[in-house]
């Protein structure tokens, strides 16, 4: 999910003058002040990260301790005057959420660090409906003072025992529509919604229902005015904002549902550093990762309306000192984490894998760029070279691999890389096994669905930044001028013997791909209309039941399938790089420094260069347009014979015109 950053310390004073109260002093006694305090898509960065700021600079942000400690002053210092609230996305991103299921560590660390109600993002469905239920029993039975969950629209749906379970969970702890809290004399209700993008990008959630956001959230916040008689609706919103104010779905929302005073907006990772209004609804983000505390401070007048008093995002960084209790709880669960889940990395969290001279490109890079990156042939390759030492002497060569920008969690800078460093890259998943990490899957796809592949760079991407794709072993380029979904030019392919050969429509060929990108082809097709069409096949080009019939089993001779964990892949291949300096420690390649040239865009508006090369749909929309053009050439000729013929009958030869 990308970040942007929108500021202006000239717009900001003049939107927080321009949102002050004018009116009488009596009116101005009666006006109550409320701080709410937010934080929204931690994705479980509990301990501190290393960033590079905008002047180049590296610093630690985040960090839950550090949070917490934030929070304690902010609260202490506003008194009963004040709330702490997040907006989804807790979980999912380092080791600590490998303890999702079993520990419920974020959500308990939530509830320490005084996070009073939250609400659910799209990777608290990571691991399906079951896991999710599992984590909020685990918060329930071992928590204190948890936060509070509100989902608006959220529904479970069927009578399996997976939807069973879900919605036992969701009683149990429970998942309410809204909850209503005094602070200074103010009734607030608070709710949750889940936007649509949030929801495509769900595919694991089952038998759970997102319903409209718009209509839910209309029914609850007239819930909470009617009924509640709440003086602030603020909504927990999981759903987004965008450049494009038309295109943006907290401010499409905030627009059709008035009653809504602040929507706290998670999910596109934005940070506002000034608020955005869409009507009378105040709209703030804090970025992601706790890199900044949101401090936004209301007034609410007995004339009704709430007004910014001021905003600000405070930064998470090494001058904040940690909570104790909070950092105490924080090292327990890493303890569980090492003895459990790295059993097989005796140094742990900080054990050294490689070394890289240089700094990678980040999966923000990636997704603004939309374009092959350094970081994505390193991963995309790294993957190649497990599955070929994995699978010695059976290995069936792999023609092609997939690495979407969206499941790239991370990256490195310059310096040593430990195994947390490579986790939080390849984060995200869960497999058949029950252990965190998306496995590994080998398809067989013909020349023309391989083509699609590609197409979906070219044409989806351009629409959903985070369906960019990085490629090992496939060449292509694309005129973004041409018709979408078909755009693309040129394919070769990699084969067994080292050179790239032109792409072959009716050819199978093995691609390597996780377990998400898989199940991500029914979002392809609806986001192309059906023009992007893949059907995953078996080496004999038999079409898959299922994908468990692709996951790559990394020990055959063993019970059970052994997957390949796309994160345990890149750390063995990564300690195995040359030791280039000598110094005890592989060294990435430095010809992972830049992009190789394996695809990219080739623009031109030539009439010829738009047709050269393309697919059926663009010679069926040309030739719709010829024919478009032929039957108007057409009309207009036969409305002329009829004037000529008409003009004819009224002037013939030797006749006279009468004025």
């Amino acid at each position: 999910m990308k970040t942007r950053t929108i500021a202006a310390a000239a717009l900001a004073a003049l939107l927080l003058a321009g949102s002050a109260a004018t009116g009488s002093s009596s009116q101005a006694k009666a006006e109550k002040k409320l701080v709410i305090l937010f934080t929204h898509d931690l994705h479980s960065n509990v301990l501190p990260r290393t960033v590079v700021g905008e002047d180049g600079k590296r610093t630690e942000r985040g960090g839950f301790a550090r949070l917490a400690t934030l929070l304690r002053r902010e609260r202490e210092a506003a008194a009963e005057n004040s709330l702490a609230l997040d907006g989804g996305d807790f979980s999912m991103g380092t080791l600590f959420h490998t303890l999702y299921e079993t520990e419920a560590a974020e959500l308990r660390l939530l509830g320490l660090m005084g996070i009073e109600a939250s609400t659910l993002g799209n990777h608290e469905f990571d691991f399906g409906l079951d896991g999710l239920a599992r984590s909020l029993q685990a918060a329930k039975t071992k928590g204190t003072n948890l936060p509070a969950l509100v989902a608006s629209n959220i529904g479970i749906e069927g009578a399996s025992a997976e939807a069973e379970a879900g919605r036992a969970a969701f009683r149990d702890y429970p998942v309410r529509d809204y909850i209503l809290l005094v602070r200074g004399g103010l009734r607030v209700g608070i709710f949750g919604l889940f936007g649509k993008d949030a929801a495509d990008d769900s595919p694991f959630a089952g038998p759970v229902a997102f319903r409209d956001p718009v209509v839910e959230a209309k029914r609850v916040v007239e819930v909470l005015r009617t009924k509640e008689k709440a003086d602030v609706v603020i909504g927990l919103s999981h759903v987004g904002t965008k450049a494009d104010p038309a295109d943006s779905e907290d401010e499409i929302i905030a627009l059709a549902v008035p009653g809504i005073d602040i929507l706290i907006s998670a999910h596109s990772h934005t940070i506002l550093n000034v608020p955005r209004f869409a009507g009378r609804t105040i709209i703030v983000s804090a970025g992601w990762g706790g890199d900044f505390l949101g401090r936004l401070e209301v007034s609410a007048g007995a004339g009704g309306g709430v007004k910014v008093v001021s905003y600000a995002l405070l930064p998470v960084g090494p001058e904040v000192a940690d909570d104790l209790v909070v950092s105490a709880v924080a090292a327990e669960f890493k303890t569980m984490i090492e003895k459990g889940f790295l059993a097989d990395f005796p140094g742990g969290f900080g054990q050294v894998l490689a070394e890289s001279a240089f700094d990678l490109e980040t999966p923000a890079d990636m997704e603004a760029s939309g374009l092959e990156a350094g970081t994505g042939d390193l991963l995309a390759d790294a993957l190649r070279e497990s599955v070929r030492r994995t699978e010695g002497t059976a290995y069936r060569h792999i023609h092609a691999v997939v690495v979407p920008v969206g499941i790239i969690e991370g990256s490195f800078l310059a310096g040593p890389i430990t195994v947390d460093d490579v986790f939080r890259v390849f984060s995200l998943g869960l497999g058949a096994d029950g252990q965190p990490g998306y496995p590994l899957l080998s398809l067989w796809l013909k020349g023309k669905e391989l083509r699609h592949l590609a197409e979906v760079q070219a044409s989806v991407a351009p629409m959903k930044s985070d369906a960019a794709l990085q490629f090992s072993g496939l060449r292509f380029h694309y005129n973004p001028h041409r018709l979408a979904f078909d755009r693309v030019t040129d394919v070769s392919v990699l084969e067994a013997n080292g050179s790239y050969a032109p792409l072959e429509a009716k050819k199978l060929y093995r691609i390597v791909v996780n377990a998400y990108t898989a199940g991500m082809v029914d979002y392809v097709s609806k986001a192309s209309y059906g023009l992007l069409k893949m059907q995953a096949r078996g080496a004999d080009g038999r079409p898959l039941a299922s994908q468990t019939e692709a996951v790559i089993d990394a020990d055959p001779a063993a019970n059970g399938v052994q997957e390949i964990k796309e994160w345990k892949a890149l750390a063995g291949v990564l300690r195995e790089y040359p030791d280039a300096d000598a110094d005890g420690i592989p060294d990435v390649p430095d010809r992972y420094r830049k992009p190789e040239g394996r695809f990219g865009p080739v623009p031109s508006r030539n009439p010829l260069r738009i047709l050269i090369g393309g697919g059926g749909l663009t010679y069926y929309v040309m030739a719709g347009l010829l024919l478009i053009v032929v039957l108007v050439v057409l009309f207009v000729r036969s409305i002329r014979r009829r004037l000529r013929r008409r003009r004819a009958l009224r002037v013939r030869p030797g006749s006279s015109r009468t004025s």
